[in-house]
């Protein structure tokens, strides 16, 4: 009986394009192996005898011994030598055009030719000892190469399966030109350097060869960009898992973008192969400032077609100022760069928008940000009429200014109170009012409220809330100010912000333990106490989930830090007292605002599911921060409701 193909899942692409961090992970993949890039094994593995990813030799290293007796007794003993100058005859650029054309005419093709015979004698004895010896279901090889991944292909008993890793060319070249040391026992010190020219050039011709030779359908082929499988990694292991055929095997845990690699077995490649422990998944966005603009230009230039295709931006502007490093990291809030053009900025917003209602419900999306015509329309005919009727000189209305932390139920506050005639209503996309989701100058929200011919202005600057007390103290209008202090359960807002700001808050911080808050507006007015909390944590081990608690008591924290809990022009707002109580809540704010009741401020309020939601995998240090934390809000807050029930 014939023994089964021995399937081998080949990483293509061009260098430098994160082959070597995707090659471990699937090695942690239950059934996988990941033998490093199998090209060389010949050259730099015995000829060279560097090391394996264990730390010994490949010469020494007890499973590739094994390996190597196994693959003899199927007929192929090693001939290093003969081996090296076959591959590197076959691999040659020049023989590319011949294995294209071999796809319509296999004829042509030099990897199915009789003189590459040996090659595939050789090839189809080791794959199947590797597989033999490590017990695994799949090979991982991330050689790389598309001619010798052809080769694979046309090698009998092997099934490849391709993932195509593409990565922007402007990173790939920025890296070629970087001075990484060799520390796997080569006579070189470090690796090779290559020019922005000689990058571009290898970028093309490499990934156009990959998708010509190697793209034999969707069950054998997967193309993945490697800025797409840094920021979702569990996401692009299923789709390889799948692709592979192994969509049962045991994936490993990647937590707060962090995975524990165990020492591997891998011959050759970037020496980034040999480490092992706890390993952080995050993209090499360096070229973006350390790149020369000329250099970008270049290799945007040499490579735009294929730029393109592979969805990369053609222009990529320059970050600049103090917040560079922290504001350059691609999360899935897409963060725009500083200086990022207006134009960018709508895009980002766009896609983000799109991408959450793709998860949420575009029904959500329309009703969160009141892109309903109808109801818009409705709104401002109802105010217009209210002035008619209730003519309000100029300078004589109060603002209001609703605060706390995103994703608490604001905007649900907001569209109750924009019902009521009586209020004009400043989001945070206001551009008047706002600038990037921050409050303008006093001067501004001075001129505004005394502009307005409402009796209310609401202000939403939920990134403004370590302030409130300056805008209640130090804005000058005729009507003092008022405030809302929105707060919602850990849980919900957990969820929430997750699922629309991916993982943010553990990016902010961990910028904020690493000393880089100076310039955001998460880090402003918080007590010592609270920063040495803040910075007792470990975020390359933290999950977005449990950052988003710690947000969620670092923000509402300054609720007490402020002194706001004291103070009678502040109110303490529940969202889950909205919705299981939506007269009785939105009479007490009523009440504090001294605005009539009306049914219309709740009716777009729907009661929450019975049970309550489940409860997060939290860390338990962060559990009771934040459950302490809520018993105190909510003690103020019951007291504010009997202060103000209608």
């Amino acid at each position: 009986m014939p023994d089964m193909p021995t399937t081998v899942l080949y990483i293509a692409g061009t260098g430098r394009s994160g082959s070597t961090v995707l090659a471990n992970l699937l090695g942690e993949v239950d059934g996988f192996f990941a033998a490093g890039e199998v090209r060389f094994l010949w050259q730099r593995g015995l000829v060279e005898n560097r090391l394996c990813g264990c730390g010994a030799p490949v010469s020494e290293c007890a499973v590739w011994r094994e390996v190597f007796e196994v693959a003899a007794r199927r007929g192929a003993p090693v001939d290093a030598a003969a081996m090296v100058r076959r591959l590197r005859d076959t691999g040659r650029i020049r023989h590319l055009p011949a294995m294209v054309a071999g796809r319509l005419i296999p004829r042509l093709d030099p990897t199915c030719a009789e003189s590459a015979a040996p090659e595939r004698a050789a090839l189809a004895a080791l794959y199947p000892a590797i597989a033999a010896v490590t017990s695994s279901r799949v090979v991982v090889d991330s050689s790389k190469l598309p001619a010798y991944a052809a080769l694979l292909a046309a090698t009998p008993g092997i099934d490849l399966r391709v993932v195509h890793l593409v990565r922007d060319p402007r990173g790939a070249a920025h890296s070629w030109s970087s001075h990484k040391p060799l520390t796997d026992g080569a006579a070189r010190t470090h690796m090779e350097e290559i020019g922005p020219a000689k990058s571009s050039a290898l970028w093309d011709v490499w990934n156009l060869a990959g998708e010509a030779l190697l793209d034999r359908g969707p069950g054998r082929y997967l193309r993945l960009r490697y800025e797409d499988f840094i920021a979702e990694p569990e996401a692009a292991l299923s789709r390889i898992l799948v692709m592979a055929g192994a969509a049962d095997s045991a994936m490993p845990t990647v937590a707060g973008g962090t995975v524990h690699l165990h020492p591997n077995h891998s011959v050759a490649g970037n020496p980034d192969r040999l480490r092992s422990g706890i390993v952080r998944l995050r993209p090499d966005t360096r070229w973006l400032t350390e790149m020369p603009a000329r250099d970008r230009r270049l290799v945007s230039a040499a490579t735009a077609p294929l730029l393109l295709r592979y969805g990369y931006r053609l222009r990529v502007d320059r970050p600049s100022g103090p917040a560079t490093a922290a504001a350059t990291v691609e999360t899935i809030f897409d963060r725009v760069p500083a200086g990022g053009s207006a134009t960018r900025r709508m895009v980002l917003k766009l896609r983000r928008h799109l991408r959450w209602g793709r998860t949420e419900g575009f029904g959500r999306l329309v009703e969160e940000d009141e892109l309903n015509p109808v109801t818009r329309l409705r709104v401002a005919a109802e105010k217009l009429a209210w002035r008619r009727s209730h003519p309000q000189p100029a300078g004589s209305a109060t603002p209001v200014y609703l605060v706390g932390l995103q994703r608490s139920g604001t905007n649900m506050l907001a569209r109750g109170l924009d019902t009521a005639p009586e209020f004009e209503v400043r989001n945070e996309n206001d551009r008047e009012a706002f600038n990037l989701f921050q409050l303008r100058s006093d001067a501004v929200v001075e001129r505004i409220v005394l502009a307005s011919r409402q009796r209310y202005v609401l202000f939403k600057p939920l990134c403004d809330s370590h302030r409130v007390d300056h805008l209640l103290d130090n804005v000058s209008t005729p009507s003092p100010g008022r405030a809302i202090w929105a707060y919602r359960d850990v849980d919900g807002r957990v969820r929430s912000a997750v699922s629309k700001f991916g993982r943010n808050n553990l990016l902010v911080l961990g910028d904020i333990a690493a000393g880089r808050g100076g310039g955001m507006w998460q880090a402003q007015r918080l007590a010592d106490e609270t920063l040495a909390v803040i910075s007792s944590f470990d975020y390359s081990t933290m999950t977005p989930e449990t950052a988003a608690a710690l947000m969620w008591w670092m923000r509402n924290g300054l609720y007490f830090e402020l002194g706001l809990d004291k103070r009678d022009d502040v109110l303490l707002a529940s969202y889950q007292d909205l919705l299981h109580d939506p007269p009785g809540a939105m009479g007490a704010i009523c009440s504090f605002l001294d605005l009539p009741y009306r049914p219309g401020l709740v009716a777009h309020l729907r009661a929450p599911s019975p049970g309550g939601p489940r409860r997060l995998d939290i860390d338990p240090r962060v559990r009771l921060l934040c459950d302490q934390l809520a018993v105190r809000l909510d003690d103020v807050q019951r007291r504010h409701r009997q202060q103000w029930a209608a």
